[in-house]
């Protein structure tokens, strides 16, 4: 084998070296976790034109099940238009979407392309929102009691509203009821990301789950999408 071709074997192997893992990469960026608690991990993925917002969470019930969800909601009606679920019985098992993001963006690439949502390298919470006054905008959940065993005289806070107050007024952006057997508590405002396409957030309240024997049935959370310059009155 002369010298010349040797030099370009050696070339060629150095480029597809390079050019492999470039390739092997996913065409956008692995989401990273939103919340500073320790009950919740939500990892926001990116938003649409028209409102489509896509996200993970991790969904963990102490003593039945644990698993990731992705899933897309529209934040103009808060009606959710996917949801996928990584666990066991689905076959799509994994434990963190940054580490196994392959796996992860093979199942929701084509769900990202058909609600046209572009993701984002950064989430920075929305930082003109709070529970407390002071800020343009503040959040107020108004808990909702309820009878939680059809056999006992048991009532508890079974759902809640969730009412934005700005300068010119204030609106009811969701109303949340959980199922019949549970009851709630702990609701809280864990932040609200803003869309880079319009004056629209969405806002995430966290809240634990008891059932009617009063054992932490685990963290679910609620996404409420609110227009920011609209609907107050």
């Amino acid at each position: 084998m002369s010298k010349d071709i040797r030099k370009k074997i050696v070339f060629i192997i150095l480029v597809l070296g390079f050019i492999t893992p470039l390739l092997s990469q996913p065409d956008f960026p692995k989401p990273n976790n939103f919340s500073d608690s320790s009950d919740v991990e939500f990892y926001p993925i990116g938003w649409s034109r028209s409102g489509n917002f896509a996200y993970m969470v991790y969904e963990n019930y102490p003593f039945v099940a644990s698993y990731w969800v992705f899933k897309i909601q529209n934040t103009v009606t808060d009606e959710v238009l996917c949801s996928i679920e990584f666990d066991e019985e689905s076959n799509n098992y994994i434990d963190d979407p940054n580490q196994e993001w392959s796996t992860v963006n093979s199942k929701i690439k084509r769900y990202l392309e058909r609600y046209k949502i572009r993701p984002q390298r950064e989430f920075k919470k929305f930082r003109y929102i709070s529970m407390q006054s002071g800020f343009d905008y503040r959040v107020s959940y108004r808990q909702r009691n309820g009878s939680v065993s059809p056999t006992e005289d048991q009532v508890e806070p079974v759902g809640f509203r969730v009412k934005v107050y700005n300068d010119y007024g204030s609106k009811t952006i969701s109303n949340f009821k959980i199922k019949r057997g549970e009851y709630l508590n702990g609701v809280n405002l864990l932040g609200a990301i803003k869309s880079p396409y319009e004056d629209r957030i969405a806002i995430i309240t966290s809240f634990k789950i008891y059932d009617y024997q009063n054992d932490y049935a685990g963290t679910e959370l609620l996404i409420s999408g609110c227009k920011l310059n609209s609907g107050f009155k």
